[in-house]
């Protein structure tokens, strides 16, 4: 039988609350189980003692109704991190979409570690807003929402989804995504400035949606709608909360633009991938700042925020990409966005991150981080580069104006 890693379940919920020596138990006592496409996993109202993770496949879940919810894994690095039945007895059916590859742990050794994790008198379903760690009860109700179906993860922007189940069609074609995409006008008009941008242009002005998704290229297209479509979920109605959702998209417009425009002096790297890595490093403050009003010290305090979600911003926002199904290497970025001296064999899209945000940050006072110089991430990014210089500075020097182009079609609603 397979053995699981240990830092496979470390995301899980609601193994993410265990400390390394529990994990490492539960890692031990964890078994794969197999199930072929459209067999029966569960039926509702059983409780057979296990929880189970989706490690890949695509698992659905139904329920009295009719209704629908699939689960989808990716490999170790794609676990889907809830359980396919967080209550007891389960409260869905499951069916297995593909065949799938499951982990299962047992439930009462789970919820065992779990009491002894726990602070004395700590049950997620009675957090009160006034917790002695108003950033760990922000967390912990995160998770229980997330158990109970209730969480408001950010959806991907409808538009975006429209166009990429159009493009990953066989017969797409530049003229069906336009169509899609005429319905929002300024979205439109917003291509075909990118379409005319110094990145694409230089081949005649393009003034037709289906010419400049052409030049674009369906991929680059798919990639540049969520790119454009994202800025909708950095909003909130609290004033304060806005501000910060404000900043924090300018700041990952920033990482984003100086992302794209070194990809391109880069082998082996999409600039219209590095461009959306870099604007989804941060995706998992969003339902942070969102549910953060429940705890008024928290909004009251900028700083202690702050300290809340740099806690817990890497493992929501792999939560959310899983969520949308992106592939691995981009569910890495949020994950690694600050791991400053991550170690790696080939250089990814977190690395392109990493060194665009210490390029971003490098003249804000008071933040302590390296020297790009001095991480492994910017060596990595130089043996896969050309003329990248000793420290990167002669190129941004150089494309100072294609990143203020890039920032600028991002900022500019």
């Amino acid at each position: 039988m397979d053995s699981i890693r240990q830092d496979v379940l470390e995301e899980l919920v609601p193994l993410v609350e265990l400390p390394e020596h529990a994990l490492r138990q539960l890692a031990e006592e964890a078994e794969i189980e197999d199930h072929t496409a459209r067999s029966v996993i569960f039926r509702k109202g059983s409780d057979d003692g296990w929880l189970r993770y989706v490690l890949s496949g695509a698992v659905v879940l139904v329920d009295d109704q009719g209704h629908r919810r699939t689960f989808t894994g990716t490999g170790d690095a794609g676990v889907y991190p809830e359980p396919l039945a967080g209550a007891r007895p389960s409260a869905h059916h499951a069916v297995a979409s593909t065949d799938v590859r499951l982990i299962r742990v047992p439930r009462d050794r789970v919820d065992a570690l779990l009491d002894l994790a726990r602070p004395p008198g700590y049950a997620v379903d009675e957090l009160q807003p006034d917790a002695d760690d108003p950033g760990e009860g922000l967390f912990y109700r995160l998770i229980d929402d997330l158990m109970s179906d209730r969480l408001d993860l950010p959806s991907m922007p409808n538009m975006a989804l429209r166009v990429r189940q159009a493009v990953e069609q066989d017969d797409a074609s530049a003229s069906e995504v336009a169509k899609i995409i005429q319905a929002d006008p300024a979205l439109a008009a917003r291509l075909i400035q990118i379409a005319n941008s110094p990145a694409y242009g230089g081949q005649g002005t393009v003034d037709s949606l289906a010419v400049a998704i052409t030049r674009l290229g369906l991929k680059a297209t798919r990639e540049m709608v969520l790119a454009v479509t994202l800025r909708s979920l950095f909003s909130s109605e609290h004033p304060l909360i806005h501000q910060r959702m404000t900043e924090l998209w300018m700041h990952s417009a920033l990482v984003a633009a100086i992302c794209q425009v070194m990809a391109r002096r880069l082998d082996g790297f999409n600039p219209q991938r590095a461009l959306l890595a870099g604007l989804v490093h941060d995706i998992g403050i969003i339902p942070m700042l969102a549910n953060a009003h429940r705890y008024p010290s928290l909004v009251e305090n900028p700083g202690r925020l702050q300290d809340t979600v740099s806690e817990y911003r890497d493992q929501v926002g792999a939560m959310i990409l899983r969520r949308w199904n992106f592939p691995d290497d981009m569910v890495d970025v949020p994950l690694a966005a600050e791991q400053w001296h991550r170690r790696a064999i080939d250089a990814d899209y977190a690395d392109l991150v990493i060194v665009a945000q210490l390029r971003a940050l490098a003249s804000v006072p008071g933040d302590d981080i390296p020297e790009l110089t001095d991480t492994s991430a910017w060596r990595r990014l130089r043996r896969a580069g050309k003329d990248l210089g000793e420290d990167g500075d002669s190129i941004l020097a150089e494309a100072r104006e294609e990143i203020a182009q890039v920032q600028h079609l991002l900022l500019v609603r």
